[in-house]
């Protein structure tokens, strides 16, 4: 029998894509001890950590290491952040041609198109990221409807979980103005009243539809804050995350009950609403469990 981490036994299920993207985070930070906290098994070589996820489209795998020295090399052109774009892609069903052009646009090399490797170094720690596309895999599933934000008409798409979580990330930056840009219908980017220039769209989060809203507002007017209406978007971010990997009711009440946010297993089950004001921005999403 496998020794678990003390993810596994603490959270009573097995590794997945949130936990792939937790460990970025935390390289990012420079913290690989608490990676190695979390994720190494007892009696295990804590110098190394490797993860896999296998979707409809691709296998991947995920690897990193601590070493007493590492040489600088070309190498590790890419980082972490864009090592959780990646993974985000590919849980999202994106194109595999999307996915390449898009990297190369960042730079990184991409010489066989069947497979996509990205490698960092974060001080004495290095990541390595392999993305191989199955052979059976369509690059078309099925004719889907989309929208008119500039997002919908250049990557030719429906909005979906990862733009929830993009447009999270810009919003913590108040890049307000480039999620307008970016996600507003441009009729209403280019035409639309002030009090019409709203981001929302639904996706679904493994058994739940999300309903998002992202719409800037004015501070001079009074506003009631919804039930659950103080919650950051870094808080939002792990939940739907969580909610993406289809983890129990109870991982997802105590990620928010952590945090002071009162809700019980039995309120996640049914359906929920997040709610937060940030940098004159008002940012909500409703869960209902379908």
């Amino acid at each position: 029998m496998a020794i678990k981490c003390q993810v596994e036994e603490l959270e009573g299920r097995e590794l997945d894509s949130y936990d792939m993207i937790t460990i970025l985070g935390l390289l990012k930070e420079h913290d690989y001890r608490e990676i190695v906290r979390r994720y190494c098994p007892l009696g295990c070589n804590p110098s190394e950590i490797n993860l896999n996820l296998s979707t409809d489209g691709h296998y991947t795998e995920m690897t990193v290491q601590s070493l007493a020295a590492l040489a600088l090399s070309a190498k590790y052109q890419a980082s972490p952040q864009q090592m959780q774009t990646l993974i985000r892609r590919i849980l999202c069903s994106h194109r595999h041609s999307l996915i390449v052009s898009k990297f190369r646009g960042y730079g990184v090399p991409i010489d066989d198109e069947k497979e996509i490797n990205l490698s960092c170094s974060v001080g004495n720690t290095m990541a390595d990221l392999v993305a191989n596309r199955y052979s059976s895999a369509s690059e078309y599933t099925r004719a889907v409807k989309f929208g008119t934000s500039r997002v919908e008409q250049e990557e030719q798409r429906p909005l979906d979980h990862y733009d929830v979580v993009s447009i999270l990330y810009l919003a913590q930056q108040n890049l307000t103005q480039r999620i307008l840009e970016r996600y507003l219908p441009l009729e209403i980017l280019n035409e639309g009243k002030e009090e019409e220039k709203a981001v929302r769209f639904q996706s679904t989060a493994g058994d739940y539809q999300v309903d998002f809203l992202f719409q800037r507002i004015s501070n001079d007017i009074r506003r009631e804050m919804p039930e659950r209406g103080n919650v950051s978007t870094a808080t939002m971010h792990q939940v739907i995350r969580r909610l993406f990997e289809g983890h129990r009711p109870e991982l997802v009440a105590k990620e928010l009950t952590d945090k002071g946010i009162l809700i019980t297993p039995e309120e996640v089950s049914q359906g929920f609403s997040l709610a937060r004001i940030l940098n004159d921005n008002y940012i909500e999403m409703g869960f209902k469990h379908l």
